[in-house]
């Protein structure tokens, strides 16, 4: 198991705990976007903590949490009641299943890194206080619409803007 990793960036900390090893680059790539990400909701100056797993252990996170056995992209698990005028330093927990984006990496023709960033800002949203309705094989990268997901289009722009060009 590799050890928790922190990065401290304009103020804020990003943690990140390693429980599959991500490919060269990927950590960069991750923190660049989340920092973005974080400046664009006006959190530069909280923390969060980023997990990678496998689909085993997301698949059982979202068993024990949801109720739901199957493995999926990203969970987001915050530390304090979306809404309440008091936001922790700390707004929470943001797991990715490298397994299922890298899956969805291939499919959308993209690198391993950019999925993660786009989960990672995605997870993000949640920490924030925003919900989105469950779009059944539709990504909101992928142009699911409505008002409720212009928050999560946004907060990908804002974490696009950060990444290096893809080839």
């Amino acid at each position: 198991m590799a050890p928790a990793l922190q990065w401290q960036t304009w103020g804020r900390v990003i943690d990140l705990i390693v429980r599959k090893t991500p490919p060269a680059g990927l950590r960069r790539e991750l923190r660049a976007a989340l920092a973005a990400a974080m400046q664009h909701f006006g959190v530069a100056d909280k923390e969060v903590t980023v997990v990678l797993v496998s689909d085993r252990t997301i698949r059982a996170l979202k068993l024990e949490h949801w109720g739901e056995d199957a493995a999926t992209d990203v969970l987001s698990f915050p530390t304090y009641e979306p809404g309440d005028p008091f936001v922790p330093p700390h707004l929470g927990d943001i797991i990715i299943s490298l397994d299922t984006a890298q899956r969805q990496a291939q499919a959308r023709g993209h690198s391993l890194s950019r999925e993660v960033a786009l989960l990672a800002s995605h997870g993000l949203t949640h920490l924030v206080g925003h919900d989105h309705p469950h779009a059944e094989g539709l990504g909101f990268e992928e142009g699911a619409q409505g008002e409720e997901w212009q928050v999560f289009h946004a907060a990908w722009q804002a974490a696009l803007s950060a990444l290096s060009p893809e080839p």
